[in-house]
């Protein structure tokens, strides 16, 4: 029973990661449309508000307000989207397979 529960503590992590990263990509496209001019964010819109709140205020904490801008793109939500893809998947399954190999022994 307990190894059934932490498999779908793993499961629901892993698609909340997905989630979160598809956030993070969409927020990314329309960042750089609105960079090149094809397009304005209302954020007085409650989605592009709800969107720029988990995006931006994660992007400052973890690059310490030092962005990484090439041009007129700012590329740090690139960067933390990819660590979000390769790294976090990888920390998550071997801590759950921690907990697993923990549970398997009791």
């Amino acid at each position: 029973m307990l190894i059934e529960t932490i498999r779908f503590i793993y499961y629901l992590l892993t698609q909340t990661l997905r989630l979160y990263s598809f956030i993070w990509f969409i927020w990314i496209i329309l960042s750089w449309l609105q960079a090149f001019g094809a397009m304005h964010l209302d954020y007085y819109n409650p989605i592009v508000n709800f969107f720029y709140k988990i995006t931006d205020g994660v992007i400052d904490k973890v690059f310490a307000g030092k962005r990484l801008i090439v041009g007129m793109l700012d590329l740090s939500p690139l960067v933390f989207l990819l660590i979000l893809q390769l790294v976090a998947p990888i920390i998550l399954r071997f801590v759950f397979q921690f907990l697993l190999n923990l549970v398997s022994r009791i």
